[in-house]
C-alpha cells in the first residue's frame, strides 16, 4: 500500500513537471457564475479539466479552490464549484419560436430588421414589439420568454459552458412586460439574470411576470422563488407574491399578489363586433389586463387590452375558438394570478342591415316588402320571419340572392319578428342580424252600403250609417265621376251620420270609406250611384209661370 501511494505522488510530481502550470482566470470574472460540477465514478480533476475547461492546467487552481486533498480520489457526488471563465465557452443563441404582429430586431450598430419565426438571435442583439405584437423566445437552456406588446429587450450575454452543462444567460429588459418560464427541465447549472433600469432578477427554476414602465420595475412570481435586487439590497420574492422596485431604491417587501378573477360569468359566443367583455367584481382591483391567445399555452398573444373601467373591449377577431387571459392590476400596480376563458367569434360574414320593415314599424300590407343592405363579398342571404322573437317556428324562411323579398303569402295580424344573414361564396351562412319587430295591422275593413240610408234634405245629402268602430272614422266622397277623380263634396264623421251638401240635380257617384285615426289609413271605398233629384223649391220655381196664366 505505501509503494502504491508513493507511486502516486511521484506521478503528480512528474504530472506537475511536465504540464504547464496556466494561470487561472481571476474568479468571477464578469459576474459570471460558478459551475457546480457532481463528481461521478472515475472522475479526477485532470480529466474533468480535460473535457471541461479551456486549459488542463487550470486543474490544481480547481484543487486548491475546492480544498481537494487528492486529485486522482475524489469521492462521487462531491460538487466541485469550477468558475465559468475556466470552463470552455460556445456562443448561445436566442430562437424565436413565434410572433404576432410587428416585431423587429438589430444588432448593436445594425439597422432594424422584421423578425422571423425560427430565427436565431446572437449576443448582443435587441428585439423590440410593437403595438398588438408579441414574441415567444426560447433561450439556450429550454427557458421561454414571451414578450409582450411595446416591449423592447437586449441579449447580453448567451453562453453555454462545459458542452452545454452550464447555461448563462444575461438579459436587460428596457421596457414593457416578458412573462419568463425558467429552466423548465429543471437542470442544474442553468444561470438566468435579467436587468432592468432599477433592478436585476435573478432565477434558478420557477415562472414569473417583469415589467418596466418608465422609472419602475415589477416582478410577480408565479411559481418558485425569485431574487430581486436593486440600490444595493435584494429581496426574495416567493410563489403568489410581487415586488416592485424604483429607480435608486430598493424593492419593496414583497406583498400578495390578487387572486384569479371569477369569469364563469363572461360571455362564451360572440356573434357581433366589437367584443365587450364585463369585468368581474374583485376587491381591491385597480385595473384589468385582458390578453387573447388561440390555445390556452398562450404561445401567441393576438390581442391584448387594459383598462380601469366595468369592461374591456376588442375591436375585432376572426371567426374560431379564442381563449381570454385575465387578472387584475392592484393599487401598486402589480398583476394578479391569471384567469382563462374559452370563447367563439362567429361574426362573419358580417349580417346586412334590416331596412324595412324597420324596427317597431306598424305595415297595413298583408304582404309588406322586405328590404336589408347590400354586402360586398357575399354570395346571397338567408332571411327568416317569425311570431316569437326566438324564431323557434318560423312562418317563412327564404334564400335570395337580392337584398330584398317579397312575402309570398299573407301575414297574420299583431306582432312580428325578421331577420336575416349573409352566406359567403362558399355557401357559408354568418350570423344572424339582431331581429327587427314589427307590427301588421290590418286597415280598416269595407263598409256595408246595404246598412246606408240617403236622405236628401233641402240643402243637405244625409248619410245615416251605424257608429264606427272603435279607432275608425267614416268618409264620404261625392263625385260625378265613377273613379271619384273629381270629388265635389266630402265629408267624415265616427257617429255615422255624414252630412254633405246637397249638389244639383243629376247622377253622382258616392264613395264610403273607414279611416283608422291614428295614422289615416283608409279602407277600400264602397262607391254606389245615386240620382239627386231636383229639390221642391226649383219644381215651386217651374210652376209660377203656370200660376201667372
Amino acid at each position: 500500500m505505501k509503494v502504491i501511494a508513493l507511486y502516486k505522488l511521484l506521478l503528480v510530481v512528474l504530472l506537475s513537471v511536465a504540464l504547464p502550470v496556466a494561470a487561472a482566470p481571476p474568479l468571477g470574472r464578469d459576474n459570471m457564475p460558478a459551475w457546480r460540477y457532481t463528481v461521478r465514478p472515475g472522475d479526477t480533476l485532470i480529466n474533468i479539466a480535460e473535457r471541461h475547461l479551456t486549459d488542463v492546467g487550470y486543474w490544481p487552481a480547481v484543487q486548491k479552490a475546492n480544498q481537494v486533498d487528492d486529485p486522482y480520489r475524489l469521492l462521487p457526488g462531491t460538487v466541485l464549484r469550477i468558475p465559468a471563465s475556466m470552463l470552455r465557452r460556445v456562443p448561445a443563441a436566442v430562437t424565436v419560436e413565434t410572433r404576432n404582429g410587428a416585431v423587429r430586431w438589430r444588432t448593436a450598430t445594425g439597422d432594424w430588421q422584421e423578425a422571423s419565426e425560427g430565427q436565431r438571435l446572437a449576443a448582443g442583439s435587441t428585439l423590440e414589439t410593437l403595438d398588438n405584437a408579441s414574441a415567444l423566445l426560447r433561450l439556450a437552456d429550454g427557458s421561454r420568454l414571451l414578450l409582450s406588446a411595446n416591449s423592447q429587450i437586449v441579449f447580453d450575454a448567451l453562453g453555454a459552458f462545459a458542452g452545454g452543462l452550464m447555461v448563462d444567460t444575461r438579459l436587460r429588459l428596457q421596457r414593457g412586460q416578458g412573462d419568463i418560464t425558467a429552466n423548465p427541465a429543471r437542470r442544474a447549472n442553468q444561470h438566468l439574470q435579467i436587468q432592468t433600469p432599477a433592478a436585476q432578477v435573478v432565477v434558478r427554476g420557477t415562472h414569473f411576470r417583469v415589467g418596466v414602465e418608465s422609472d419602475v420595475t415589477r416582478e410577480e412570481t408565479l411559481f418558485g422563488l425569485v431574487g430581486v435586487s436593486g440600490a444595493g439590497r435584494g429581496v426574495s420574492v416567493p410563489r403568489g407574491r410581487g415586488t416592485i422596485a424604483r429607480v435608486g431604491e430598493s424593492p419593496i417587501k414583497p406583498v400578495p399578489l390578487l387572486g384569479a378573477p371569477d369569469v364563469s360569468a363572461l360571455p362564451t359566443r360572440f356573434e357581433y363586433l366589437p367584443l365587450r367583455f364585463p369585468m368581474p367584481r374583485l376587491p381591491g382591483a385597480a385595473a384589468w389586463i385582458a390578453e387573447v391567445a388561440p390555445d390556452p399555452s398562450f404561445t401567441r398573444i393576438v390581442l391584448s387590452r387594459s383598462g380601469r373601467g366595468d369592461a374591456l373591449t376588442f375591436p375585432d377577431l376572426p371567426n374560431g375558438e379564442h381563449v381570454l387571459r385575465l387578472r387584475a392590476i392592484d393599487l401598486n400596480g402589480l398583476q394578479g394570478i391569471d384567469a382563462l376563458h374559452r370563447f367563439v367569434v362567429f361574426a362573419r360574414p358580417f349580417p346586412p342591415g334590416l331596412n324595412s320593415p324597420g324596427d317597431s314599424a306598424t305595415v297595413r300590407s298583408a304582404r309588406p316588402p322586405f328590404a336589408w343592405t347590400s354586402q360586398q363579398g357575399v354570395g346571397g342571404y338567408r332571411l327568416q320571419v317569425a311570431a316569437a322573437p326566438d324564431f323557434a317556428m318560423p312562418l317563412h324562411v327564404a334564400s335570395t340572392t337580392l337584398n330584398s323579398w317579397e312575402v309570398p303569402a299573407d301575414l297574420p295580424p299583431g306582432k312580428l319578428y325578421w331577420r336575416a344573414a349573409s352566406v359567403d361564396e362558399q355557401g357559408q351562412q354568418g350570423p344572424w342580424s339582431l331581429a327587427a319587430e314589427f307590427t301588421y295591422k290590418p286597415g280598416p275593413g269595407p263598409v256595408d252600403l246595404g246598412r246606408a240610408a240617403v236622405e236628401f234634405q233641402s240643402e243637405v245629402l244625409r248619410l245615416n250609417l251605424p257608429p264606427a268602430p272603435e279607432g275608425l272614422v267614416y268618409e264620404a266622397l261625392l263625385s260625378p265621376d265613377p273613379e271619384l277623380r273629381e270629388v265635389v263634396a266630402q265629408a267624415q264623421a265616427s257617429d255615422g251620420a255624414l252630412l254633405l251638401p246637397r249638389p244639383d240635380a243629376g247622377s253622382y257617384y258616392l264613395g264610403i270609406r273607414l279611416l283608422d285615426r291614428s295614422d289615416n289609413t283608409p279602407g277600400p271605398l264602397a262607391v254606389q250611384k245615386i240620382e239627386v233629384p231636383y229639390s221642391r223649391l226649383w219644381l215651386l220655381l217651374l210652376l209660377l209661370p203656370v200660376v201667372a196664366l
